[in-house]
């Protein structure tokens, strides 16, 4: 076994040992219910834009209710939902500051958004699909803190996202 790349692993999981706590506790004790865990077989794309199934386990937040916080080596994200018709009928200005990317839920390599298109793209992508609930996941980069992510959690919940 080599023992050098075994720290390696070790250091970056410990890293996101550490983020998972942060957030963990800025979420703990308030108004949500949380479930953490490990979870393998998130799928990302790569710089040909081709869909690729990663096997290593990242931590997993689950806001019951409202979103899913997963903590990745390079950011966080936060997946949630909406109903189609919602989603077609939200105006998503609250949302403009933040880099998105919108998918279907039974098919969630359908893409519909993602940064560089306009929202009204992403609006014909859902009209044409007979997905019922339609996915976001919001990208953050992974030194925003803890408190950031509980107020945008609650930005989700005031806004009728669900999960």
């Amino acid at each position: 076994m080599d023992k050098e790349l075994l720290n390696k692993i070790n250091a970056a999981y410990y890293r996101l040992e550490m983020k998972n706590a942060e957030i963990v506790h800025a979420l703990f004790h308030r108004v949500f219910e949380l479930e953490p865990g490990w979870f393998s077989g998130h799928f990302h794309k790569n710089d040909a834009g081709e869909w690729y199934r990663e096997s290593y386990p990242i931590p997993v937040i689950s806001v019951k209710g409202f979103c899913d916080i997963e903590i990745q080596f390079d950011k966080i994200s936060i997946s949630t939902k909406l109903n189609r018709d919602a989603a077609l009928a939200y105006s998503f200005e609250k949302f403009s500051e933040y880099e998105f990317e919108v998918y279907g839920v039974e098919n969630y390599l359908a893409d519909f958004y993602h940064e560089g298109q306009m929202i009204q793209e992403m609006k014909e992508n859902i009209c044409a699909c007979d997905e019922a609930e339609i996915g976001f996941s919001f990208i953050f980069p992974f030194d925003i803190e803890g408190k950031q992510i509980f107020e945008f959690v609650k930005l989700l919940r005031r806004e009728g996202f669900y999960y």
